[in-house]
């Protein structure tokens, strides 16, 4: 009995030591790299796929931590990256390409993926006697934000190319995709532009609120666009889209990229393009437009955009033996 007990109080002083052991002993911390994402606001397509993104890499990617931040957009997520204040971000497809035009250092960015395409919707009250953007001068018109490519490419740009309508012929109110809808409903704009893949939450939720109506984008005009504007890409959002909408809206979109820091990891970048690609599922159930940052998409354009890819996005389209062949799939 004694032997027993004898042997008993010896394991449970060796668990005793061990639990001691356990808890006092200095553990492996696992470093976390911390990686911001540039997105958009709230109510456009940037948002819903930045911050969609950044949870699959979270889930996927062991040591990374990715935070979707809200921006104005497009140009102000390359300024940041540009000043090394974000990793990675969505940015329309032209937004390079201006800012390089202005002296800025864009070869600190770099391309992950082409994906979705911003679709392009000038919209107004349907009793506003609007039928054209030629009807836009002295007219108030929502622009978009500052920082934003809606306001720096769409606005500034492509009314001037095509219609002979420069910025300077209409008012401009420098206002968000919600603040639009907000603006029409409340008639303090005459018209406004929200840029992103349609469907729309925000322009199906404000058809339903008020009779609207999406601009026809006229033919030779907007063969003046893509004269100027090689990127542009003429689009037709189906009859029955949007409430009382019940015709085909000839308009165009513009391809948007995934860029990041030219200096950021090739592994980490190579992990972060694999989840995105390989777990269709949860890509997809982020936004209709989520469907399309596939590897058949990765290329379309890139021709156009004055950077390169990352080596981590690089040496996964080796990977899958697509890179070879980009250059049939600018198209």
């Amino acid at each position: 009995m004694v032997v027993k007990r004898f042997r008993f109080a010896h394991l449970c002083f060796i668990a005793l030591i061990t639990l001691v052991f356990a808890v006092t002993s200095p553990q492996k911390a696992v470093a976390l790299e911390f990686l911001s994402f540039g997105t958009g606001s709230p109510a456009g397509t940037y948002y819903f796929i930045g911050a969609g993104f950044s949870s699959m890499i979270n889930n996927n990617v062991s040591g990374v931590r990715v935070t979707a931040e809200s921006t104005a957009a497009s140009t102000e997520n390359a300024r940041l990256m540009i000043r090394g204040e974000m990793d990675m971000g969505l940015a329309c497809m032209g937004t390079l390409g201006d800012l390089k035009k202005q002296g800025l250092d864009v070869d600190k960015i770099r391309i992950i993926a082409v994906g979705h395409s911003s679709d392009t919707h000038w919209i107004v009250r349907k009793d506003s006697g609007i039928k054209s953007i030629y009807d836009f001068e002295g007219k108030t018109i929502g622009v978009g934000p500052a920082g934003s490519a809606t306001l720096n490419i769409w606005a500034k740009n492509h009314p001037e190319a095509g219609w002979d309508m420069p910025f300077s012929k209409f008012k401009p109110k420098y206002i968000s995709f919600s603040e639009v809808t907000r603006g029409l409903r409340d008639k303090t704009i005459d018209a406004g532009i929200i840029a992103a893949g349609a469907p729309l939450a925000s322009v199906m939720e404000i058809a339903r609120d008020i009779p609207i109506e999406l601009l026809d984008m006229e033919p030779e005009c907007l063969a003046k666009v893509r004269a100027k504007y090689s990127n542009v890409i003429p689009l037709v959002i189906p009859a029955g889209t949007y409430h009382g909408i019940d015709h085909d809206v000839h308009t165009y979109c513009l391809p948007q990229v995934w860029f990041c820091r030219k200096d950021l990891s090739e592994d980490v970048v190579y992990e972060m393009i694999k989840t995105v690609y390989e777990n269709d599922e949860d890509r997809n159930a982020i936004h209709p437009m989520a469907k399309m940052y596939t590897v058949e998409n990765a290329f379309k354009g890139a021709n156009t955009v004055p950077v390169g890819f990352h080596p981590g996005a690089v040496k996964y389209y080796k990977e899958k033996g697509v890179w070879d062949k980009r250059e049939q799939m600018y198209e």
